[in-house]
């Protein structure tokens, strides 16, 4: 069966044997009628919570915070923050709200700062033109920025951005695009400091369970846990809005898009179209991509009491992403695009492959994992060693200087801390849009469960041996070389399965 395959900033078909299975996401629900009107609805009705004009008065100071540009992936070309910041802000105006009360702060955690350009995506021009003095990134660089709402037993720290704790309401608007978004993990990590974020975001933790599972993920107890404990301590209004899978638009939808179909017959306009891309030149698909804009639609939106508007978002996400498997498989395949949620605007580079491949992919599962306990991965990735040292600068030290070492995960401590408090990073992050220092140890983390789970990730196309070599790869000349070089390490008969993604999906094994 032909199917469509990604290869970094390339895309093309191959013709995969009868004997490897193949999933895809569902299609995309279809979308609410009138996006502004369901926003407008939810927030009049919310959900076990009084009404935004019960909770405050017309001298109330109200913070509005939301998610970065992190999700979803890639950036929507019209994103729903901007229609709910403009239904809420037009609500608190007729409350008597006064503009200078209300503040806007992008939950960051240990990202990098969105830049202006990116607020003024997320928020709508409207918006940000209106309150551009208003508008903030969750700034961790400095202690007093947060402030201390207790600890849990164990002794774990719960540290808030100041601006949103002093606020008589928080109203956050959450865009739920994964089972990882969403909830309290929204507001923990994304005004959180490090104190707060690098508990859970520990392998330690994140290897308890997959983090695309909140049932069984430890992640995502924890991240509860500290929820329930600031839970009076702040006034929260909650506004979840659940994204659809339509991640084509416009000429992309009818090139890309996955054929489906073991009787589909590719129209020779389209490979000539494929043909033609992949040998335009490398800069020019790079640029394409940093500027791919996604066509994701508003599907359900849910306002209100934090947890009960989560679990209302959660059941309707997986109505749209779980996909069924049919049993756990020994090999896996994936292409794999250079696309992830750190690299908005920038290159992939090695160790937002691994996070990729061993964190985000991985864990895409409910319950038991597709793959079985020492299975295998292909992915389909020019594995290029190129770092964007503006964004990526600690990224690029790591890669340096701890992982071509081959360090255990579990005794990254020390150099966790080292980067925490580097100058150079801090002023970086402070300064130049750069990840916080500690990001790449973190982000290495990410990966743990396909470390510990996976015998071997197989590489097939890869360019760089220094990036297959430090990150413990092995590399193939293609997929089907990949294919065969699996079969002879784990027998003819083993079990094969290609996951088409993107659009994304969460595998549910029966």
């Amino acid at each position: 069966m032909k199917e469509i395959i990604y290869f970094g900033d390339d895309v093309f078909l191959h013709d995969f044997s009868d004997n490897i299975d193949i999933y895809h996401a569902k299609d995309p629900m279809r979308p609410l009628e009138n996006a502004r009107n369901a926003i407008k609805e939810a927030i009049e009705n919310p959900i076990e919570s009084k009404k935004l004009g019960e909770l405050i008065t017309n001298a109330s100071e109200i913070s509005i915070c939301f998610d970065d540009i992190s999700v979803p992936l890639p950036p929507m070309k019209k994103d729903v923050r901007a229609l709910a910041a403009e239904v809420i802000v037009e609500k608190l105006t007729d409350i008597g709200v006064k503009k200078e009360n209300i503040r806007f702060t992008c939950a960051t955690g240990l990202h990098r700062k969105c830049t202006p350009r990116e607020l003024k995506h997320m928020l709508g021009k409207k918006i940000y033109t209106a309150f551009k003095s208003q508008i903030y990134n969750n700034d961790v660089s400095k202690k007093d920025n947060h402030v201390s709402l207790g600890k849990l037993t164990t002794g774990e720290e719960i540290r808030m951005n100041k601006l949103a704790v002093e606020a008589d309401l928080i109203i956050y608007l959450n865009i739920t695009f994964t089972p990882l978004n969403g909830g309290w993990k929204s507001i923990i990590v994304g005004l959180g400091d490090f104190t707060t974020i690098i508990p859970h975001h520990s392998p330690e933790i994140l290897k308890e369970g997959a983090f695309m599972d909140p049932a069984n993920s430890r992640l995502h107890e924890m991240i509860w846990e500290m929820g329930r404990m600031i839970k009076d301590k702040l006034t929260i209004f909650t506004v979840e809005m659940v994204l659809n899978t339509r991640f084509y638009t416009g000429i992309f939808e009818k090139i890309y898009q996955p054929l489906k179909s073991p009787d589909s017959k590719v129209p020779l306009w389209r490979k000539i179209a494929l043909r033609f891309l992949k040998f335009m030149p490398h800069t020019f698909k790079a640029f394409v991509r940093k500027r791919l804009k996604a066509g994701y639609e508003l599907i359900g939106v849910f306002a209100g009491e934090i947890e009960k508007a989560h679990e209302k978002a959660l059941s309707l996400l997986h109505e749209q992403l779980v996909v069924p498997i049919k049993h756990q498989y020994d090999v896996i395949i994936y292409g794999v695009p250079n696309v992830s949620p750190y690299n908005i605007g920038s290159s992939l580079n090695p160790l937002l492959l691994h996070a990729l491949v061993s964190g985000y992919l991985y864990n895409m599962y409910i319950g038991k994992p597709p793959l079985k306990k020492e299975g295998l991965i292909i992915i389909s990735n020019p594995a290029n060693e190129k770092f964007d040292k503006k964004q990526h600068p600690s990224y690029y030290d790591f890669y340096e200087n701890v992982l071509r070492q081959k360090p255990d995960i579990f005794n990254l401590k020390t150099i966790e801390q080292e980067y925490l408090h580097d100058k150079k990073y801090l002023k970086l992050y402070k300064e130049n849009f750069a990840y916080h220092g500690t990001h790449a140890p973190i982000i290495y983390y990410w990966g743990v469960l396909g470390l510990l789970n996976v015998s071997k990730i197989i590489v097939a196309g890869a360019k760089n041996q220094k990036v297959i070599t430090t990150l413990g790869y092995q590399a193939t000349k293609n997929l089907d070389e990949a294919i065969k070089l699996a079969k002879k390490m784990k027998g003819n008969d083993c079990s094969m399965a290609y996951f088409c993604i993107p659009p994304i999906f969460i595998a549910k094994t029966e």
